[in-house]
Protein backbone atom coordinates (compact mmCIF):
# COMPACT_ATOMS: atom_id res chain seq x y z
CA UNK A 1 0.00 0.00 0.00
CA UNK A 2 2.71 2.46 0.42
CA UNK A 3 4.39 2.01 -2.62
CA UNK A 4 1.31 3.20 -4.39
CA UNK A 5 1.09 5.49 -2.22
CA UNK A 6 4.38 6.87 -2.83
CA UNK A 7 3.54 6.76 -6.94
CA UNK A 8 0.85 8.36 -6.31
CA UNK A 9 1.99 11.99 -4.86
CA UNK A 10 5.38 11.21 -7.13
CA UNK A 11 3.57 13.31 -9.72
CA UNK A 12 2.13 15.79 -6.88
CA UNK A 13 6.26 16.82 -7.73
CA UNK A 14 5.44 17.60 -11.25
CA UNK A 15 2.34 19.97 -10.26
CA UNK A 16 4.28 22.51 -7.88
CA UNK A 17 6.97 21.98 -10.50
CA UNK A 18 4.76 23.92 -12.61
CA UNK A 19 6.24 26.57 -10.95
CA UNK A 20 9.66 26.12 -12.08
CA UNK A 21 10.87 29.51 -13.33
CA UNK A 22 13.62 32.25 -13.47
CA UNK A 23 13.75 33.62 -10.13
CA UNK A 24 13.48 37.00 -12.13
CA UNK A 25 11.16 38.72 -9.54
CA UNK A 26 7.67 37.03 -8.98
CA UNK A 27 6.47 39.25 -5.73
CA UNK A 28 6.55 36.65 -2.47
CA UNK A 29 3.35 36.91 -0.08
CA UNK A 30 4.30 39.80 2.09
CA UNK A 31 4.28 42.10 -1.40
CA UNK A 32 1.05 40.70 -2.37
CA UNK A 33 -1.18 43.42 -1.30
CA UNK A 34 1.23 46.09 -2.93
CA UNK A 35 0.59 43.67 -5.93
CA UNK A 36 -2.92 43.32 -5.53
CA UNK A 37 -3.59 47.18 -4.97
CA UNK A 38 -1.73 48.03 -7.74
CA UNK A 39 -3.48 45.99 -10.06
CA UNK A 40 -6.84 47.07 -11.92
CA UNK A 41 -8.28 43.32 -11.47
CA UNK A 42 -7.12 40.68 -8.77
CA UNK A 43 -8.96 38.66 -11.61
CA UNK A 44 -6.45 39.90 -13.87
CA UNK A 45 -3.15 37.86 -14.98
CA UNK A 46 0.08 39.24 -13.22
CA UNK A 47 3.62 38.72 -13.20
CA UNK A 48 3.46 35.46 -11.50
CA UNK A 49 1.29 33.95 -14.12
CA UNK A 50 3.66 35.23 -17.13
CA UNK A 51 6.22 33.48 -15.53
CA UNK A 52 4.44 30.04 -15.16
CA UNK A 53 3.37 30.71 -18.74
CA UNK A 54 7.67 29.72 -19.68
CA UNK A 55 7.20 26.11 -18.79
CA UNK A 56 4.97 25.82 -21.39
CA UNK A 57 5.65 23.17 -23.20
CA UNK A 58 6.91 19.75 -23.70
CA UNK A 59 9.36 17.96 -20.81
CA UNK A 60 11.29 14.95 -20.93
CA UNK A 61 10.99 13.25 -17.06
CA UNK A 62 13.15 11.31 -15.19
CA UNK A 63 11.53 9.93 -12.26
CA UNK A 64 13.29 8.46 -8.89
CA UNK A 65 10.54 6.36 -6.58
CA UNK A 66 12.09 5.07 -3.43
CA UNK A 67 9.73 2.80 -1.19
CA UNK A 68 12.76 2.10 0.96
CA UNK A 69 14.87 4.51 1.96
CA UNK A 70 18.11 2.38 2.65
CA UNK A 71 17.03 0.85 -0.98
CA UNK A 72 17.95 2.46 -4.34
CA UNK A 73 15.13 4.33 -5.98
CA UNK A 74 13.57 2.68 -9.39
CA UNK A 75 13.79 5.08 -11.91
CA UNK A 76 11.78 5.20 -14.92
CA UNK A 77 11.27 7.77 -17.92
CA UNK A 78 8.46 10.23 -19.00
CA UNK A 79 7.09 12.45 -20.53
CA UNK A 80 5.42 16.05 -19.10
CA UNK A 81 3.18 19.14 -21.77
CA UNK A 82 2.25 22.29 -19.85
CA UNK A 83 0.02 24.87 -21.11
CA UNK A 84 -1.37 28.01 -19.96
CA UNK A 85 -5.51 27.69 -19.59
CA UNK A 86 -8.08 30.07 -18.76
CA UNK A 87 -6.71 33.21 -20.29
CA UNK A 88 -3.47 32.65 -18.93
CA UNK A 89 -4.51 32.35 -15.46
CA UNK A 90 -3.06 28.62 -14.33
CA UNK A 91 -0.89 26.20 -16.17
CA UNK A 92 -1.99 22.71 -16.71
CA UNK A 93 0.14 19.52 -16.51
CA UNK A 94 -0.01 16.16 -18.51
CA UNK A 95 2.32 14.16 -17.59
CA UNK A 96 2.77 10.46 -18.25
CA UNK A 97 5.78 8.03 -16.26
CA UNK A 98 6.40 4.69 -18.51
CA UNK A 99 7.21 2.26 -15.46
CA UNK A 100 7.55 -0.86 -16.17
CA UNK A 101 4.50 -2.29 -13.86
CA UNK A 102 2.18 -0.22 -15.70
CA UNK A 103 2.27 3.40 -17.28
CA UNK A 104 1.61 6.17 -15.08
CA UNK A 105 -0.72 9.26 -15.79
CA UNK A 106 -1.51 12.34 -13.83
CA UNK A 107 -3.08 15.58 -14.41
CA UNK A 108 -2.06 18.71 -12.35
CA UNK A 109 -3.37 22.96 -12.33
CA UNK A 110 -0.96 25.34 -10.52
CA UNK A 111 -2.02 29.17 -10.22
CA UNK A 112 -1.00 32.04 -8.30
CA UNK A 113 -3.77 33.80 -6.23
CA UNK A 114 -3.63 37.05 -6.49
CA UNK A 115 -5.38 38.15 -3.92
CA UNK A 116 -3.63 35.44 -1.04
CA UNK A 117 -0.32 36.20 -2.18
CA UNK A 118 0.43 32.45 -2.65
CA UNK A 119 0.30 29.30 -5.35
CA UNK A 120 -2.21 27.24 -5.30
CA UNK A 121 -1.52 23.28 -6.45
CA UNK A 122 -4.53 20.63 -7.57
CA UNK A 123 -3.46 17.26 -8.74
CA UNK A 124 -5.54 14.09 -10.03
CA UNK A 125 -3.65 10.64 -11.54
CA UNK A 126 -4.45 7.29 -12.03
CA UNK A 127 -3.75 5.97 -8.38
CA UNK A 128 -6.86 7.30 -6.79
CA UNK A 129 -10.03 9.10 -7.21
CA UNK A 130 -9.48 11.82 -5.04
CA UNK A 131 -8.30 15.55 -5.70
CA UNK A 132 -4.69 16.67 -3.66
CA UNK A 133 -4.44 20.04 -3.12
CA UNK A 134 -1.45 22.35 -2.05
CA UNK A 135 -0.30 25.84 -1.25
CA UNK A 136 3.02 27.34 -0.87
CA UNK A 137 5.25 30.23 -1.92
CA UNK A 138 8.36 31.29 -3.63
CA UNK A 139 12.27 31.86 -2.48
CA UNK A 140 13.71 34.54 -4.65
CA UNK A 141 17.13 33.30 -3.09
CA UNK A 142 17.04 30.40 -3.59
CA UNK A 143 15.04 29.72 -6.56
CA UNK A 144 12.89 27.64 -4.79
CA UNK A 145 8.98 26.85 -4.76
CA UNK A 146 7.63 25.16 -1.42
CA UNK A 147 4.45 23.76 -1.14
CA UNK A 148 2.83 22.04 1.41
CA UNK A 149 -0.73 19.27 1.57
CA UNK A 150 -1.93 16.15 2.22
CA UNK A 151 -2.55 13.25 0.47
CA UNK A 152 -5.39 10.62 1.04
CA UNK A 153 -3.58 7.36 2.73
CA UNK A 154 -4.90 4.26 1.16
CA UNK A 155 -3.99 2.14 4.06
CA UNK A 156 -6.52 4.14 6.45
CA UNK A 157 -9.77 5.32 5.64
CA UNK A 158 -10.03 8.94 5.56
CA UNK A 159 -6.63 9.45 6.83
CA UNK A 160 -4.36 11.77 5.03
CA UNK A 161 -0.41 11.91 4.83
CA UNK A 162 1.61 15.24 4.75
CA UNK A 163 3.11 16.22 2.42
CA UNK A 164 5.99 18.91 1.08
CA UNK A 165 6.78 19.54 -2.21
CA UNK A 166 10.25 21.24 -2.73
CA UNK A 167 10.66 22.75 -6.48
CA UNK A 168 14.45 24.09 -7.35
CA UNK A 169 15.35 26.11 -10.59
CA UNK A 170 17.86 25.71 -12.24
CA UNK A 171 17.84 27.46 -15.62
CA UNK A 172 15.26 27.78 -18.68
CA UNK A 173 15.36 24.46 -19.64
CA UNK A 174 16.01 22.61 -16.40
CA UNK A 175 14.31 22.11 -12.83
CA UNK A 176 14.17 19.58 -10.28
CA UNK A 177 10.97 18.58 -7.98
CA UNK A 178 11.12 17.10 -5.05
CA UNK A 179 8.31 15.43 -2.66
CA UNK A 180 8.61 14.38 0.56
CA UNK A 181 6.11 12.58 2.93
CA UNK A 182 5.64 12.16 6.71
CA UNK A 183 5.65 8.82 8.55
CA UNK A 184 5.72 7.64 12.20
CA UNK A 185 7.01 11.51 12.49
CA UNK A 186 9.76 11.59 10.60
CA UNK A 187 10.00 12.83 7.21
CA UNK A 188 11.40 10.78 3.63
CA UNK A 189 11.82 11.81 0.37
CA UNK A 190 9.74 9.59 -1.85
CA UNK A 191 10.12 10.87 -5.54
CA UNK A 192 12.44 13.13 -7.39
CA UNK A 193 11.18 14.58 -10.93
CA UNK A 194 13.96 16.00 -13.19
CA UNK A 195 12.81 17.94 -15.76
CA UNK A 196 14.54 18.59 -19.15
CA UNK A 197 13.06 21.08 -21.80
CA UNK A 198 12.51 18.56 -24.71
CA UNK A 199 13.83 19.91 -28.09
Amino acid sequence: MRKRSLATLSTIAALALACALPASAAPGPADAPKAAAASPSSGEPGPQHRQLGRLAGHWNVRQSLWTDPARPPAVDQGHAVFAMVLGGRHLRQELRIDSAGKPFEGLGYIGYDNASGKYDVLWMDVNFTGLVQAQGGYDAATQTYTFLGAVPDPAKSGATTPLRQVVHIQDADHFTSEYYERHGGREMLAVKLEYTRAK
